[in-house]
């Protein structure tokens, strides 16, 4: 009976010494199960692909003519915009922005510009008056040195007399506010205006030809 007792009690110190040993093996190995996760779990790139090299959609409208401006360029008539926030656009995009209403015969109305197309009339220096065709009540509108006013043969032309129109049919050559008026006072031409409804001030005037 004494010999199974000592026996027992060798194991046990045997399980003891195992078990102090395993202990002190645990702190000196955490730093390096930390060292393995750290190494584990490092960050990624992040980085997300540049913006500056995306590809941007082609600006609509038709590509800008260098030196000229857009309202030079194309016929605006019937566009609510002003001259120079289409000429911003062009300068900014190297393109003419798409004319955003177009005028027709008669009276065409785009926010707060509307578009006459009638007889020209003199009222006053500076105050002129377009009688619209069909019928309707006269239009009075006002002129000024910001006008763009365009001729074909009858207001000007800037090529010795000939005639000067687009595909269109309305005159191309800029003219004066003085041979408007000039003009004007025929009673005989017939022209499309793109007003300001606010204002009452003409932003362009083209000179419709007639052979």
């Amino acid at each position: 009976m004494p010999t199974k007792t000592a026996r027992w009690g060798l194991s046990t110190a045997v399980l003891v010494a195992a078990g102090l040993a395993l202990t002190a093996c645990g702190p000196n190995d955490a730093p390096s199960a930390a060292g393995t996760s750290t190494s584990s779990s490092a960050p990624t790139s992040s980085a997300q692909p540049s913006s500056q090299g995306s590809a941007h959609g082609k600006p609509s409208g038709t590509p800008k003519k260098p030196g000229v401006s857009c309202t030079d360029q194309i016929k605006y008539a019937g566009d609510r915009r002003s001259n120079a926030e289409i000429n911003t656009i062009g300068e900014q995009t190297g393109y003419c922005p798409p004319v955003s209403a177009s005028g027709g015969s008669g009276v065409a109305n785009a926010g707060d510009h509307h578009t006459i197309v009638g007889t020209l009339e003199y009222l006053a220096p500076g105050k002129l008056i377009v009688k619209p065709q069909g019928g309707g009540m006269d239009q009075a509108f006002l002129v000024s040195n910001a006008t763009r006013i365009l001729g074909a043969a009858a207001i000007c032309s800037d090529t010795d007399g000939r005639v000067t129109i687009g595909h269109d049919g309305y005159g191309t050559s800029k003219c004066t506010v003085d041979q408007l008026e000039k003009a004007a006072k025929t009673d005989s031409v017939t022209v499309r205006v793109t007003m300001n409804s606010q204002s009452g001030g003409a932003e362009t005037v083209e000179e419709k030809y007639h052979p």
